[in-house]
């Protein structure tokens, strides 16, 4: 896959992350997070996120790789 379309579904990914953030932020009170469904929805968020950073990790040491290889 072209790195262009790589960071472009990291991007996507990262944007879908921060949209059901802030709904979150926004449609759940304090007061309501302490409910089980509130804490499943952070959790979940939570995990994608860490999807993306993982992604995000992978393409990094995959640039670096190539850029020592290309250096030696």
């Amino acid at each position: 896959m072209p790195r262009s379309a790589e960071l472009k579904l990291i991007q996507k990914l990262q944007k879908r992350v921060l949209k059901r953030t802030q709904n979150y932020d926004t449609s759940v009170p304090e007061q309501l997070r302490v409910t089980e469904e509130a804490k499943d929805e952070a959790f979940e968020i939570s995990r994608k996120q860490g999807k993306v950073e993982k992604l995000t990790r992978k393409l990094a040491n995959k640039i670096n790789k190539e850029q020592q290889a290309n250096n030696n």
